[in-house]
C-alpha cells in the first residue's frame, strides 16, 4: 500500500518547532491571544506595574475635566460653564449612561481590566488591546492561519500612527478605531450569509465605535465601509454574478439598519453634535471672511486653511520607509553632546506645522503589503484594500496635492467640517497590516506549491536588501551628510539649529544619526527577514518558527520608534500638577460668592497660561474666559480674531473679574491683590456682574460691534448690539439685578426693572436647549453682542430663569435604553437559541 502522503503541518510537527506540537488546535486561539496581552504587560509595564504614566497637554486637559464631572448630578452632563462663557458638554459620562446598556457593558469590562493596574490612564490601553484582538480574529478569518493573525494584529495596534492616539491623549479616536476591523469581519461574512448573531454583533461594534462620538473618524470608517460596497458592486457586475450582486445589496441594508440602530442608541450625543455644528468653528464661517465676503470653501479663506492643517505631502510617504526621513517630531537622546543625560528633542523638519510622530507601519508591513499587492492582485479584497490605500493617500495630501481633497473638501456631505487631512491615513494604517497578512500567507501557500518563481522572488529580495544592508553601513557617513544637508536648508531646521546654537548643542548631528540608525536597522530587518525566507522555503526552519520570529522583528522595529513618542512621568506628577497654584489660593481666599470668570495672560507655557491652557483653570472650578476645545464655539472664536484675549473692555464685559499676569499692573482698574515672582495677581473692579441691565440697543454688523470693543469705544453697560429691532427702555436708579443661583443648567436671578429693560446674561448664546423664564412664563432669549444672550424684562419685581434642558436629549436617552436592550437581548438570545436548536435535532 502507498502512504499517505502528509501534509506542511503534519510534517512541522514531527520535525521542528510548530504551535501545533506545543498547544492543542482548541487551544491556539485563547493561548495567542494570552501572547499578545502578555506583550501589551511588557511594554506597558511601567504604566501597568510601576509608578509611571503618561502625560500630555490633551491628557492635561482631560484630567482638568474631572473636577467637573465629578460633582453630584445623575451620570451625565450637558453643559460645561468653565470655558468660553460655556459650551455644550454633549451629555458628556461621568460614572454611566445608564440608559446605554451596551456602553454599561463594554465600560464594567474596561473598569475591570483597569483595577489590576496602578496608574489611572492606563485604562485607555484597554481600546488598543481590544483593536490587537479584533485584529486578530479578521486576519485568521482571511488567512486562516493564527500565528499570521498575531503577526498582523500586534503589527496594528503598534503601529506608531495609531499608538500615538494613546500618548498624546487623543483615546476617543482609539475607542472608535478599536471596533474596525471587528466590523469589516462581520461585513466578510455577510458576503456568505447574514445571520442574526452577526447583525446583532455588527449593531455593538458600530455602537462602541461611535460611543466616543469621534466624528472624523466615524467618518472615515463609513468612507471605508461605502468604498468597500462600492467595489464590490461593480465587481459583481463586471463579474457578471447576479447572486453575489444580490447577497451584496443584501448586506449592505444589513448593515445600514445595523448602524440607524446604533445611531439611535448613540443619538444623545448625536443629537446634541448636530445641533451645536452651526455654532462651532467647524460648521460656521469666521467673521472676518464673512464681513470681506470671502468664500469660505475658497483656498485663501480662513475656513479652508483652518481645515487643511496638516496636510501630509508626497515627499513625506518616504518615512513609511524610513521614519527619521524629515526627522523626529519627539526623540529622546542620551550621548556625548549630553554627557549621558537623556533628554527629549524635537527634530521634525517637515512641512506639517508639527507633528509627534512619523506616520511608521514597520518597514516589515509596508514590504510585505506591497508584494501581497502583486502576489494577490486577482483577490477581490486585496483590490479593495489598495484602492482604499491609494484614495486615502490622495486625500491626505490636503492643499499639497488639492485635488482630489478639494472634491471631497467641495461637494462630500460633512467634509468640509473636518481638519488635520493626514488624520485619515489611519485607514492606511489599519490596511497595511492585513495586507502584509495576506502576503506572507502568499509566500507560506507559494512553498506548500514548490513555486519556484516566488522561491527566486525572494532570493532575490534577500540579495538585494543584504547588499544595501552593507551599503549602510559603509556609508552612513554619506547618509548622514545627505539628511544634515536637508535639515540644514529646511526652514524649520533653521529654526532648530538657531535655537539649540545657543546652548552649543548640535541638533543637525542627532536628526543626522537618527536618520543612519534607522537605515541600518530597517536593511538589516529586511535583509534577515527575506533570508529566513529563504531558509524556509530550503525546509530549514518550520513556518511556526518563521512567523515567530517575523513577529518579533517587526516589534522591535515599531516599538523603538514608538519609544520615541513615549514620554512617562511618575504618576504622582499627574495629582502634583493639580495642586492649587498661588494665584488660584489667592482667588479663592477673596471668598467670592458671585459669579465670576478669571484669565491667565501670561506666555510663560505655565498651566492655565494663555499659551498652555489646557482648560487647566476648570480643574478648581474656576470659569475662565479663554480655554482649548478643537470645537469652540464660532462666536467666541470671531472675539479671538477680531479683539483678542487681552483687551480691558471685553474683560469687563465678560465678568472677567480676576488677572494673572507676569507684568505689573498695566490696565486701569486693576488692584493688586497677591503678589509672587514673575506673577501678579489683580481684582478687576471694573468688571461688570455676569447679568446687568443695559441702558440702550445698537444695530448694525456684529464684527463693527467688535471692532468697536477691540478699540475700547464701548462701555458694556450703556450700549449692546441686537441683530433685530427691539424697544426698550434705560433703567433708572431703582432698577436692580442678583443672581440667587448659578449652577451649569440653571441660573435664577432675582431683578427689579424700572421699564422695559434689558437684561445682558454674558454667558454663550445657544438657542438649542438654552429657555428663559419670567416668573414661569417663557421669554424670548436675543442674541446679544454677537456671542451672549439678552432677554427684555417688563417693569416690576421679578424672578427669571434661565434653563438648559434640550428637549432632543430628554428624548433620545430613552431611545437608547429600549433599543441598547432589544440589541443585547438578540445577541445574548441568539446562543440560547443555537444550543435550544442543537438539542431538538440531537
Amino acid at each position: 500500500m502507498t502512504k499517505k502522503k502528509k501534509n506542511i503541518k503534519e510534517t512541522e510537527k514531527e520535525s521542528g518547532f510548530s504551535l501545533e506540537k506545543y498547544v492543542p488546535e482548541k487551544y491556539q486561539t485563547i493561548a495567542l491571544i494570552g501572547v499578545i496581552l502578555i506583550i501589551f504587560l511588557v511594554y506597558f509595564s511601567p504604566m501597568y506595574f510601576g509608578d509611571k504614566t503618561i502625560q500630555s497637554g490633551d491628557i492635561i486637559t482631560s484630567k482638568s475635566l474631572t473636577s467637573y464631572v465629578d460633582k453630584d448630578r445623575e451620570g451625565y452632563t450637558l453643559w460645561y460653564p468653565y470655558i468660553f462663557g460655556g459650551m455644550p458638554a454633549y451629555a458628556l459620562a461621568v460614572d454611566f449612561k445608564w440608559f446605554n446598556l451596551i456602553y454599561v457593558g463594554i465600560r464594567v469590562v474596561r473598569d475591570i481590566f483597569s483595577s489590576f493596574f496602578a496608574a489611572e490612564y492606563a485604562m485607555w490601553t484597554f481600546y488598543l488591546l481590544l483593536l490587537a484582538i479584533n485584529s486578530f480574529f479578521l486576519i485568521n478569518y482571511l488567512t486562516k492561519n493564527k500565528l499570521i493573525a498575531l503577526f498582523g494584529s500586534v503589527s496594528t495596534s503598534f503601529s506608531t500612527g495609531i499608538i500615538l492616539f494613546l500618548f498624546i491623549g487623543h483615546v476617543t479616536k482609539l475607542t472608535a478605531l478599536a471596533f474596525f476591523p471587528l466590523i469589516f469581519l462581520i461585513l466578510l461574512k455577510f458576503r456568505e450569509k447574514i445571520k442574526l448573531r452577526d447583525f446583532a454583533l455588527l449593531t455593538i461594534a458600530l455602537q462602541l465605535s461611535v460611543q466616543g462620538w469621534h466624528v472624523q473618524i466615524i467618518f472615515y470608517t463609513l468612507f471605508a465601509i461605502g468604498i468597500f460596497y462600492l467595489f464590490y458592486i461593480i465587481h459583481a457586475l463586471a463579474a457578471k454574478k447576479n447572486d453575489k450582486l444580490k447577497q451584496t445589496f443584501k448586506s449592505a441594508l444589513s448593515f445600514t439598519a445595523a448602524f440607524i440602530i446604533a445611531l439611535i442608541i448613540q443619538s444623545d450625543n448625536l443629537s446634541q453634535i448636530y445641533l451645536y455644528n452651526e455654532y462651532s468653528t467647524r460648521g460656521s464661517e469666521s467673521i472676518i471672511d464673512n464681513s470681506m465676503g470671502v468664500d469660505p470653501k475658497k483656498a485663501d479663506s480662513e475656513f479652508y486653511k483652518y481645515a487643511t492643517n496638516w496636510s501630509f505631502s508626497p515627499e513625506e510617504l518616504s518615512t513609511f520607509f524610513i521614519p527619521s526621513f524629515y526627522g523626529s517630531g519627539k526623540s529622546k537622546y542620551s550621548g556625548e553632546l549630553t554627557k549621558g543625560q537623556e533628554i527629549e528633542l524635537n527634530t521634525y523638519f517637515g512641512q506639517m506645522d508639527f507633528v509627534d510622530l512619523p506616520m511608521y507601519m514597520g518597514i516589515l508591513i509596508v514590504i510585505f503589503g506591497l508584494f501581497s499587492i502583486y502576489l494577490n492582485w486577482k483577490k477581490p479584497f486585496v483590490k479593495y484594500l489598495t484602492i482604499l490605500i491609494v484614495i486615502s493617500l490622495l486625500i491626505s495630501f490636503g492643499r499639497n496635492f488639492s485635488i482630489i481633497y478639494d472634491l471631497m473638501f467641495y461637494y462630500f456631505p460633512f467634509f468640509d467640517k473636518f481638519r488635520v487631512p493626514s488624520m485619515i491615513l489611519v485607514l492606511v494604517q489599519l490596511a497595511f497590516p492585513i495586507l502584509a497578512s495576506l502576503g506572507i500567507k502568499s509566500f507560506l501557500d507559494a512553498k506548500n506549491k514548490n513555486d519556484a518563481k516566488i522561491e527566486k522572488l525572494i532570493k532575490n529580495s534577500a540579495v538585494i536588501f543584504s547588499v544595501l544592508f552593507v551599503m549602510a553601513l559603509i556609508f552612513s557617513g554619506m547618509l548622514q551628510d545627505s539628511i544634515g544637508d536637508r535639515f540644514a536648508a529646511s526652514e524649520k531646521g533653521k529654526q532648530l539649529i538657531r535655537y539649540f546654537n545657543q546652548y552649543n548643542f548640535d541638533i543637525a548631528q542627532v536628526a543626522k544619526s537618527m536618520f543612519s540608525a534607522d537605515i541600518i536597522t530597517i536593511m538589516g530587518i529586511l535583509s534577515v527577514s527575506f533570508w529566513l525566507l529563504f531558509v524556509y522555503y530550503k525546509n530549514k526552519i518550520t513556518s511556526s518558527l518563521l512567523l515567530l520570529l517575523l513577529t518579533g522583528f517587526t516589534l522591535i522595529d515599531l516599538l523603538r520608534i514608538d519609544n520615541r513618542g513615549a514620554t512617562y512621568v511618575a504618576d504622582q506628577n499627574i495629582d502634583q500638577i493639580f495642586e492649587p497654584p498661588a494665584y488660584i489660593k489667592a482667588i479663592k481666599a477673596q471668598q467670592n460668592d458671585e459669579p465670576y470668570r478669571i484669565l491667565n495672560i501670561k506666555k510663560d507655557g505655565s498651566y492655565g497660561s494663555l499659551n498652555h491652557n489646557s482648560n487647566y483653570n476648570a480643574y478648581f472650578l474656576e470659569q475662565d474666559m479663554y480655554g482649548y476645545s478643537a470645537i469652540k464655539p464660532r462666536a467666541f472664536q470671531d472675539y479671538m480674531d477680531v479683539v483678542g484675549p487681552i483687551n480691558s473692555t471685553l474683560w469687563n464685559m465678560l465678568n472677567v473679574k480676576y488677572i494673572i499676569s507676569a507684568q505689573e499692573n498695566i490696565f486701569p482698574g486693576l488692584e493688586l491683590i497677591s503678589q509672587s515672582e514673575n506673577e501678579f495677581v489683580y481684582e478687576n473692579k471694573r468688571a461688570m456682574k455676569r447679568a446687568f441691565f443695559i441702558d440702550s440697543i445698537m444695530t448694525g454688523k456684529p464684527i463693527e460691534f467688535l471692532r468697536l470693543i477691540g478699540e475700547n469705544q464701548i462701555f458694556p453697560h450703556e450700549v449692546a448690539l441686537v441683530e433685530e429691532e427691539v424697544e426698550i427702555e434705560k433703567p433708572d436708579s431703582a432698577a436692580s439685578v442678583q443672581i440667587t443661583n448659578y449652577q451649569d443648567e440653571e441660573i435664577n436671578i432675582s431683578v427689579n426693572a424700572s421699564g422695559n429693560n434689558f437684561l445682558f446674561l454674558g454667558d454663550t448664546y445657544y438657542p438649542h436647549g438654552w429657555a428663559a423664564y419670567i416668573d414661569g412664563t417663557e421669554t424670548k432669549i436675543y442674541r446679544t453682542n454677537h456671542a451672549f444672550r439678552g432677554i427684555i424684562v417688563p417693569p416690576g419685581s421679578h424672578e427669571i430663569k434661565f434653563v438648559y434642558a434640550p428637549v432632543s436629549f430628554t428624548i433620545s436617552k430613552y431611545l437608547a435604553l429600549v433599543f441598547s436592550g432589544l440589541i443585547l437581548f438578540l445577541f445574548i438570545g441568539s446562543f440560547f437559541y443555537r444550543e435550544s436548536k442543537a438539542s431538538i435535532e440531537e
